[in-house]
Order: C-alpha cells, then sequence, then structure tokens
C-alpha cells in the first residue's frame, strides 16, 4: 500500500434519487480508462444527466458495478445525512510464501477516493408539485375567485423551478469536470502501473469498497491489533 496512487475526487453534492446514475457515470469512465486489453467501447447516454460516458462492453463488469452501487445507495439510505465515500482501487495478485505453503497477496496500486455529500429534496418545491393539480381544478371550479392566488402561486412555483434548474446546472457542470479531471488523471500519471500481464478487456483486477463493508480494511486493522497484543503482552516465566 505504500506505493499506491490515490485519486481524491472532489466532493459530489447529490440528491438520493441523483447517486445511483453519477457514480455509474464516474465509476465506468475510472474503469475503462484504466482496461488496457482489448475492449469494445460502448457508449451509454446517462438516464438522469446530459452526459454520455464509455463502458468496458463486459457484462460482468457491468453487473459487479450495478450490485456496488446498489450496495453503497443501501447504506446512505440508513444515514443520508452523512457524507459518504466510495472507493475504486485496483490491484495486481502475487503469490507468496505463508507457512502451510503459498498464498495470494493483493497489492493495491491505485485507489480513486469518491465523496458524496446527500442533499435532501426541496421540500417545498415537492409540496408546491402536490398541490399543483388541486390548484389546477380550483382554477376550473371558480376562475374568477382564484385568479389572484393562482398568480401568488404560479409566481412561487416558477422561483422554485429556476432555484432547482440552477442546482441541476451545478451539479450537471461538477459531473462533467469530475470526469474531465479523471480523463486528465489517467492521462497523467502511469508510471506506477504494474506489467500487462492479462489480455482481458478489463486487465487489472479491482474491487469497490465503501466505509462499514470493506473486508480490506477491518481485516488490516484486526491484524494489526492482533500484532500490537502479542507485541505487549508479557511472557510465561519458564519453568525451572
Amino acid at each position: 500500500m505504500a506505493n499506491c496512487e490515490t485519486h481524491n475526487l472532489p466532493v459530489l453534492e447529490l440528491e438520493p434519487h441523483q447517486i445511483r446514475e453519477a457514480l455509474r457515470c464516474v465509476l465506468h469512465t475510472i474503469i475503462f480508462n484504466r482496461a488496457l486489453g482489448y475492449v469494445i467501447p460502448k457508449d451509454v447516454d446517462s438516464e438522469l444527466f446530459d452526459i454520455t460516458y464509455v463502458q468496458c462492453g463486459d457484462p460482468s463488469v457491468e453487473a459487479r458495478v450495478e450490485s456496488r452501487i446498489t450496495d453503497f445507495c443501501a447504506q446512505v439510505e440508513k444515514r443520508p445525512a452523512e457524507l459518504h465515500q466510495l472507493q475504486l482501487s485496483f490491484y495486481e495478485t502475487r503469490r507468496k510464501q505463508a507457512w502451510f505453503g503459498t498464498q495470494d497477496e493483493r497489492l493495491y496500486w491505485e485507489t480513486w477516493v469518491l465523496s458524496v455529500l446527500v442533499l435532501q429534496p426541496d421540500i417545498s418545491l415537492q409540496q408546491q408539485q402536490q398541490q399543483q393539480p388541486a390548484v389546477q381544478q380550483q382554477q376550473h371550479a371558480a376562475p374568477a375567485a382564484a385568479t389572484s392566488v393562482s398568480s401568488q402561486q404560479q409566481q412561487q412555483l416558477a422561483g422554485n423551478t429556476q432555484v432547482r434548474a440552477a442546482r441541476a446546472a451545478r451539479l450537471q457542470a461538477a459531473l462533467e469536470e469530475q470526469l474531465a479531471l479523471v480523463v486528465r488523471r489517467v492521462n497523467d500519471r502511469r508510471d506506477h502501473l504494474p506489467p500487462v500481464l492479462s489480455s482481458a478487456a478489463v486487465t487489472f483486477p479491482f474491487d469497490i469498497t465503501f466505509s462499514g463493508s470493506s473486508t480490506r480494511g477491518s481485516l488490516q486493522g484486526g491484524l494489526q491489533a492482533v500484532g500490537k497484543m502479542l507485541l505487549k503482552a508479557t511472557p510465561p516465566p519458564v519453568l525451572g
């Protein structure tokens, strides 16, 4: 891990319904740009944003990414007010000598850290969207009496719509900048890449982890704790 290149991407401020699609854009962009094998690019138009990103065209990779995004969104639902981080880490596997034979060891050489700050949807906008059908019915029932009330509500609705449009524009710009940043860093930093030993499309294996679900961090922490206990433990007295 000492030689692991870490990329901390800017925080994305997302509403809950935007998280899944934003992570798809960023994760697939990183994986595609680190896939040095025979890749058949697959252009994907985002379902939510005005963005087209590229996938590797590997169904197993798509399924794996989608599964981890689902797990991440489930964690966000439990703690929606927190800043959440997700890590995409590439590694190579080496065989090393162990006590009872040999075992595979993961050597991580690059990690991308995605940070998500969850924004709560604008409650006033939701209320107005729910009230809008009732206002329209009121206008049809009594047009003259509802004119002044309707005018105020329409002005407020228009103002809130502009606020929401501005928020969407900021997110669109932030996501585009993040994808551009990924491409720049991938092209600028190559010296730490290990040798390519596979002809598969996704040349380097990877894992996607986040707090509370990672086996890597918890396993390493547990082994370190056991090691410290053994070092501090007092040996038993030698029997005469």
